[in-house]
């Protein structure tokens, strides 16, 4: 069982959480929920390191107002509990874990528990995040909204957006943020 108690979160980012550790672990790493505020999420084929690239196989990319209950929409569809139809709109509302289910798992024989999924909730505007994130993407298949900021241009880089580094304490509910050198 892998254990992030006590794991500093770098560039702002929390994860890449292999979705099954994750999942298994969610009382004990109780910490390590996503925070009920804004920010960005990632679901990757592979780990990776500091920020998203496109060695990761980013499947999908979103941007929620409250992240732990977006993603709390997510992970069931993932999981399958979505509708039968595989058409590329939306299922009880969701879009992003229908569509992955579908369109990812099934077609490739690919168990959800195997992916990996981060989040962001330090980021200075989501729009430019989600937007450079979309950019790492290499798959074609999932037609998602798209927001263009209006405030940047250009566009923020990840690095420069999301630059804070988080600290999660296994014994406190609190996160403490902390500059990046």
């Amino acid at each position: 069982m892998a254990n992030h108690q006590n794991k500093a979160i770098v560039g702002g980012w929390a994860g890449p959480f292999r979705v099954g550790d994750y999942l298994a672990n969610v009382v004990r790493d109780r910490n390590l929920r996503p925070p009920d505020a804004p920010g960005v999420y990632v679901v990757s084929e592979r780990i990776w390191q500091v920020l998203p690239n496109r060695q990761a196989g980013i499947l999908y990319v979103g941007q929620a107002q409250h992240l732990r209950y977006r993603l709390g929409q997510l992970l069931p569809d993932l999981f399958g509990f979505t509708s039968d139809d595989r058409a590329d709109r939306e299922a009880y509302e969701h879009r992003g874990g229908h569509s992955l289910w579908h369109r990812y798992c099934v077609e490739a024989g690919i168990e959800p528990v195997n992916l990996h999924l981060a989040w962001c909730a330090r980021c200075q505007c989501l729009d430019c995040a989600e937007e450079r994130l979309r950019e790492l993407m290499q798959i074609e298949w999932m037609s998602p909204v798209r927001r263009n900021c209006d405030r940047h241009h250009p566009q923020l880089d990840l690095v420069s957006n999301c630059s804070a580094s988080v600290a999660y304490h296994a014994d406190s509910m609190h996160l403490s943020t902390f500059s990046r050198n």
